[in-house]
């Protein structure tokens, strides 16, 4: 309310419509968007980019979809809103307003009293974040948001509190600003940015205002005595509540819950009906005594905070592209893997014309200088080189048999492996476990309460998982999911259908910080249900630790969360149905030991942040049970990571900008042995901040009551050491001050900045180090990464390839040596897959996609899709295509994104349309050699006769069988197509005739 906008005016004045129908340069469109501040970019996903790739341009302007508009020449033919993630069109329009991104825009030349350096960074950038600052130098008519409205009524709740945080806000600023002068950090402003709340006042003489206040004050002019008083908390006592509604008998009594059903049975029971039920909609109930009105929520009821009501922006889920990622990451003079001739070097995409025919080209180099031209809609044969570190890999040998003897080195260790796997999952499968009841009233009714939406990768495992419970196997899923994704609530739900089935349930986890996390979560969601959550760890003193271990062995412990304590002998429960093991890997090896034993009949679920890459996925599907999730919750949004040197004023206008709007903040400081000197330090910085310091040093109790003030928001700064890496939850603190994080590792760097950025609200992580510091290179790289890596679900590009590797030794059970080095992992992957399904007796299928080497001019111009790193997306998405159906939707797109198809992509369609009817033959390779095509085919001589007795006598004519040669191991026949003469249309509708017959026979005869 207090900010400085431009008037209505400015935004009339300068913004622009586009119309259907109507017409505007190209060049004029693109000056225009620049002015206003929008930046161009390869491909719109976010607010104030801009594309334009021929007839296309693509804006995201302040509307809540970004438009794609079409054109003829100049003409606008068609306005359509596109989803920023899928890229595709949504709704059609006839007109849409583009306007200014910033608060002014800027003149052809600046004030004279601009700052120079200012003016510098303008002429370099143009527009720059934070340049919205020194817009009273290009705007002097500034108006307040409510200047925006003629008529309102303004609703002041609590106006001494109001009036107080608004003077604070003010003199933050006013220090700040000083301060940042002094140390000359920031440029002198014309004007304040904001109103003073008397300003503001000034302007609203005359309208309308209610004062909300618990107590009378001077301002009041009119008042309205409510006598309305807050309600005892009764912490899930029932006997309590009910006798607490016995005495408001003749109120009007509403119940504002999520657990209606529960609590309308529960009073039943105490002979209490005439209640009313809504939906918990407040955050805390009241009682008015004139009126007779009782309300109470969850908050009275359980001690349960309100849930979090998610906003109404949309979101259209999609599954993380993981291959365009992986092919983006392919960059000149980096090791890349071919699948039939090996390990080599990608030396880039280059147009080359053969025969006057142009393609595009990837080029690898090999041992001795070799180089290999394949091209680029052939891209799926290549994968990014993923080994361990930085240990270089050897080159393969072209033409040889280098390659193929080193896969069968590899292939007999993978053997080992898959037969141990197999061997274990037989076994499993064979035993009878526990067969838990399907989803109860309850059940559905704990689920209901959860706070957020579920994404679709939640709701699969969840599916996943209640379908093994359900079956009469034991279970044993491991659940892989990025920081903050949501396992622990899918882990939830199958721990309480296990409790609702009357079985225990151990949740075991590898820190006490961790442990009390859990804790907290799981307690509060069961209390409503009257399900008893009790913590073994050395938060609790010995007698609160026999009392647990008491209660699991009578069966009066439903849900026990613990660290290793659990694993010691003197544990027994008295009827354990779920284990829940929270980052496996963290154990050491006895405990782990001691994990196996509980894996002979119980159901398990494994849950770990260490990112599964999809190529090991997909090769252990079958053989051990994954569940991946790989969306982000509902409306979260990306961290603004900032990585600079240490700077007091930085750190100080990091932690109140925090605090102005109610927040906390985490600061990383990882020497134990001085963090009470440098609280002392933050203290001056932040003098009115409430500041708590935790570590692993401090006592069971002390650091337990750290934790859980913190949570309750008791303290505003939680000053600590890498305790917090895993597990912590506190959606109201929403930045992190990491301090000398040169010194952290980039995993640990992105699980600490994991802990921030769990609500819809703006996080900001800082990545500081010393001032003056030189950095090592490979301090430096990590902390770039951490910068560059800020959307969500990073884990699976930031893990890297050592932690990556880490991974398949987590999953498989085994350390990786050399052989893995040798053929990269994806290989390795792949080999492990082929072998799984070669000892599970499966046929491995052997017609891989048919290679088409035709010349023609067929290619992606780089100049339709916009660039060539969009380029090289489409190429693979291109050759990944299993069937015509996947091909018509990428056509289909890319007529809506980069309009009218040119008649190069058109041949590369067609090219691609003969590899898939050819693949579906078992035609190995395609091949133009002179006045013939070459087609590698399957075929004896007794099969072609049956082929062509029905072939059309036109595509019968051009066609010539010939048995290949003993030595020929790319098929049993050669056919020989005549395309003398033929346009590259007439020929591909020969070949694709032939292919089409050649399919329909062998449907006929299998």
């Amino acid at each position: 309310m207090l900010e400085k906008f431009p008037s209505n005016i400015f935004f009339e004045n300068n913004s622009f419509k586009l119309k259907v129908g109507e017409s505007i340069d190209q060049k004029n469109l693109l000056s225009r968007l620049i002015k206003l501040g929008y930046k161009r970019s390869t491909m719109v996903s976010d607010i104030g980019e801009f594309s334009i790739r021929g007839d296309i341009a693509d804006i995201y302007s302040l509307e809540e979809n970004p438009v794609r508009v079409e054109f003829w020449g100049d003409e606008i033919i068609d306005i359509r809103f596109f989803n920023n993630e899928t890229q595709k069109s949504i709704e059609k329009i006839k007109e849409i307003t583009i306007e200014p991104l910033y608060k002014f825009i800027l003149p052809d030349s600046t004030p004279e009293d601009f700052p120079k350096e200012l003016q510098e960074q303008l002429d370099n950038e143009g527009y720059f974040e934070g340049v919205n600052v020194y817009q009273s130098y290009f705007n002097n008519d500034l108006v307040s948001v409510l200047d925006y409205f003629k008529d309102y009524i303004i609703v002041f709740d609590e106006y001494a509190e109001v009036s107080a945080k608004y003077q604070q806000i003010d003199d933050n600023f006013v220090n700040n600003y000083n301060e940042g002068l002094k140390t000359q950090n920031i440029h002198p402003l014309k004007e304040i940015n904001h109103f003073t709340l008397a300003e503001t006042l000034n302007r609203t003489a005359g309208m309308q205002k209610i004062y909300f206040n618990n107590f009378l004050s001077d301002e009041n002019n009119e008042v309205i005595d409510i006598d309305a008083r807050n309600v005892q908390v009764f912490d899930a006592d029932m006997d309590e509540a009910a006798k607490f509604l016995k005495e408001h008998k003749g109120y009007q009594i509403t119940i504002a819950t999520d657990y209606q059903e529960r609590v309308k049975e529960v009073l039943s029971d105490y002979d209490i009906f005439d209640i009313n039920f809504i939906k918990n909609i407040t955050s805390q109930g009241t009682e008015i005594q004139d009126g007779k009105i009782l309300l109470l929520t969850d908050r009275e009821l359980f001690n349960k905070r309100q849930k979090e009501v998610p906003s109404n922006r949309k979101r259209h889920y999609k599954e993380k592209a993981e291959y365009i990622e992986s092919i983006n990451d392919i960059k000149e003079g980096e090791y890349v893997v071919h699948s039939i001739h090996g390990v080599g070097v990608y030396k880039g995409l280059t147009k080359q014309e053969f025969d006057g025919q142009l393609k595009d080209y990837l080029t690898i180099e090999y041992a001795n200088k070799d180089k290999l031209h394949i091209p680029a809609e052939q891209i799926n044969m290549l994968c990014r080189y993923r080994g361990s570190g930085q240990v270089k890999p050897k080159l393969s040998r072209m033409g040889g048999s280098d390659w193929e003897n080193t896969k069968t080195r590899v292939k007999k260790e993978v053997e080992t492996i898959a037969y141990d796997l197999l061997r274990l999952y037989a076994r499993r499968k064979m035993k009878t476990g526990i067969e838990f009841a399907p989803d109860s009233p309850l059940q559905l009714e704990m689920e209901d309460t959860f706070e957020y939406i579920e994404t679709p990768d939640q709701l699969k495992s969840i599916n996943q998982i209640k379908a093994d419970m359900e079956s009469p196997n034991p279970m044993d899923r491991l659940v892989c999911g990025d920081v903050g994704f949501g396992k622990t609530e899918v882990a939830m739900r199958a721990m309480f259908k296990a409790v609702t089935s009357l079985k225990q349930v151990a949740v075991i986890v590898p820190t006490t910080v961790l442990a009390l996390q859990h804790y907290q979560t799981v307690s509060e969601r069961f209390k409503p249900f009257g399900i008893d959550v009790e913590l073994l760890c050395r938060f609790r003193s010995a007698k609160e630790k026999k009392e647990t271990l008491k209660n699991l062995a009578t069966g009066k412990c439903d849900v026990v969360i613990a660290t290793h304590s659990l694993l010691q002998d003197n544990v027994i429960f008295k009827d354990l149905g779920l284990l829940v093991i929270d980052e496996e890997h963290r154990f050491g090896v006895r405990h782990k030991e001691k994990l196996k034993e509980f894996r002979e009949n119980i159901d398990i679920i494994s849950m770990s942040a260490t990112p599964i890459p999809r190529t090991l996925y997909m090769s252990l599907s079958g053989i051990k049970d994954i569940s991946v999730i790989n969306t982000p919750p509902q409306n979260r949004l990306p961290i603004k990571t900032f990585v600079g040197e240490y700077n007091e004023q930085t750190v100080k206008n990091a932690i109140l900008n925090e605090l102005d709007r109610d927040g906390q903040v985490f600061y990383l400081y990882n020497r134990v042995e001085t963090i009470e000197e440098f609280k002392l330090e933050l203290q001056k910085l932040v003098p009115n901040a409430r500041i708590a310091v935790g570590h692993g040093q401090l006592s069971e109790k002390h650091l337990e009551d750290v934790i859980i003030g913190f949570d309750n928001h008791d303290y505003d700064i939680l000053l600590c050491t890498t305790i917090i890496e895993n597990g912590l939850d506190i959606p109201n603190a929403n930045t992190m001050i990491i301090h000398e994080a040169d010194k952290l590792g980039l995993a640990q760097l992105y699980q600490l900045r994991g802990r921030v950025g769990r609500s819809e609200k703006q996080a900001y992580c800082y990545c500081l180090y010393k001032k003056n510091k030189e950095l090592s290179q490979e301090a430096t790289e990590r902390l770039k990464a951490i910068r560059e890596f800020t959307t969500l679900g990073s884990g699976y590009r930031i893990a890297m390839r050592d932690v990556e590797i880490r991974g398949v030794g987590n999953i498989l059970g085994t350390k990786q040596h050399g052989h893995m080095i040798n053929v990269g992992f994806d290989t390795y992957c792949q080999l492990l897959e082929e072998t799984v399904n070669e000892l599970k007796g499966e046929k491995v299928k052997a017609n891989k996609p048919t290679i088409v080497d035709i010349n023609i001019t067929a290619y992606i111009p780089d100049e339709w899709v916009g660039s060539g790193e969009q380029k090289m997306i489409e190429y693979k998405r291109l050759s990944d295509v299993k069937n015509e159906t996947e091909l018509d939707y990428i056509i289909s797109e890319w007529k809506d994104r980069f309009s009218r198809i040119p008649e190069e992509v058109e041949n590369l369609i067609k090219l691609i349309k003969i590899r898939l009817l050819a693949t579906d033959c078992g035609i190995t390779i395609i091949r133009e050699a002179g006045n013939d095509i070459r087609v590698y085919s399957p075929f004896t001589p007794y099969e072609w006769n049956i082929i062509k007795q029905g072939l059309d006598k036109t595509i019968l004519r051009r066609v010539k069988f010939t048995v290949a040669p003993k030595t020929c191991e790319d098929g049993k026949s050669i056919l020989l197509v005549n395309n003398q003469n033929l346009t590259f249309e007439e020929m591909f509708n020969i070949l694709s005739g032939l292919f089409y017959y050649i399919k329909e026979t062998i449907n006929k005869y299998q």
